[in-house]
Order: structure tokens, then C-alpha cells, then sequence
């Protein structure tokens, strides 16, 4: 098991996106508010990929660096792997 740093930037955040690849069980850090917040990977999650730091339920906005980014697809539980299997994102125009 490993620490993994995410980035996330803003208070409505639903996902953060990791500085490295996690493995399942591996804890992930990143700071909200001015304190450290851990969580821990559900499932593999490549580098520079989203994970859910809120749970999501389906049809609820997935908020990135304080914008919408998308809509989940499903439930979504804190840890697991946020991308294009469980997210659907606007596409051209903003048009979802």
C-alpha cells in the first residue's frame, strides 16, 4: 500500500485528480480547506485520472477545479475511479 497525492481545487469538488497511478487499498491525500483529507482507492485508478472524493449519486452533477464536468451515470462511491464508464460529460456546444 502507497500514498498517492491528488490535486483538488475547488470546495464543490466531487473528484480529485491523482499525481499517480493507486491501487486498490492505496490512501490518497489532498487538501480542502486548509486540512490534509485522506481517502482510500476503491479500484485501480491510472495517473492524471479523476477519483470520486464525494459520493455521486446517479444523475448528480461530477464537479472538477470548481466546474461541472459531467453527469454520473451511476452511484458513484467515495474511491472509485471517476472517467467515461460512470460519467457522462457535455459534449460539443454543452450540450449533454
Amino acid at each position: 500500500m502507497k500514498t498517492v497525492k491528488a490535486i483538488h481545487l475547488g470546495d464543490d469538488d466531487t473528484c480529485a485528480v491523482l499525481t499517480d497511478f493507486a491501487e486498490e487499498g492505496d490512501r490518497i491525500t489532498y487538501h480542502e480547506g486548509g486540512a490534509e483529507k485522506n481517502i482510500t482507492a476503491q479500484e485501480h485508478v491510472p495517473i492524471w485520472h479523476k477519483i470520486a472524493i464525494k459520493a455521486m449519486k446517479a444523475g448528480g452533477k461530477v464537479y472538477k477545479y470548481g466546474a461541472v464536468i459531467g453527469i454520473a451515470l451511476k452511484d458513484i462511491a467515495v474511491g472509485e475511479h471517476v472517467h467515461t464508464h460512470n460519467v457522462h460529460s457535455p459534449g460539443k456546444g454543452g450540450q449533454t
